[in-house]
């Protein structure tokens, strides 16, 4: 099977160190901020959240991504076991493909940045697809099988393809069609239960 995988917060884990260098940023350029609209709650990672809850400008928002951002996923640590699972994905004959919303508009090589981390950190893949804003018709394109991310409205476009669909996340709510995972272990073992009926079939 073609197995899609996002990279923040599905191969690693960073949003919260995220949104507390969001938070101090937007405190050093005074920005008012309202503590009690859950700042540190599970949220999207994406660029429209950090422009509407903390005001940032564009030009703001864009060294916020380019700067501070990219710092903190470029030392980021894949999550425990994803390295081992792909592995053994890779092993039992799958493809893995890696799809970010890393952009152009907010980083200078978003493909080098992906690709550099990816081998620094020997996760092995296929074929790495940036600039993927909208995933779903990615996903439908390169005729992913399974697709793997930790944002719900991604999940949800996905699964309503047909594609079967998982969402890492400490939340075990399964949504419609999509299986919610709490770790790549539990990841890995739901991909080899379809793997098996597939074979079956």
């Amino acid at each position: 099977m073609r197995i899609g995988i996002d990279i923040d917060n599905t191969l690693t884990k960073v949003q919260n160190e995220l949104n507390i260098a969001a938070y101090n940023y937007a405190k050093s350029l005074g920005k008012n901020i309202d503590k009690s609209k859950s700042i540190f709650a599970e949220i999207n990672n994406n660029a429209n959240f950090y422009r509407e809850k903390f005001e940032f400008s564009y030009e703001e928002l864009k060294y916020f991504l380019k700067n501070i951002q990219e710092k903190i996923i470029n030392k980021a640590m894949p999550r425990e076991n994803a390295i081992k699972c792909i592995e053994k994905l890779k092993e039992n004959g799958h493809e893995i493909y890696i799809i970010t919303a890393r952009d152009s508009e907010f980083h200078d090589d978003p493909y080098k940045l992906s690709k550099n981390w990816l081998n620094k950190n020997g996760i092995k893949f296929d074929k790495l697809i940036v600039n993927a804003r909208k995933k779903a018709p990615i996903c439908k394109e390169e005729k992913i099988d399974i697709f793997i991310d930790d944002q719900l409205s991604n999940c949800i476009e996905i699964s309503h393809l047909g594609i079967k669909t998982i969402r890492i996340s400490e939340k075990t709510i399964d949504y419609e069609n999509i299986i919610s995972c709490k770790n790549w272990e539990e990841i890995y073992t739901c991909i080899l239960k379809w793997s098996n009926i597939d074979e079956k079939n």
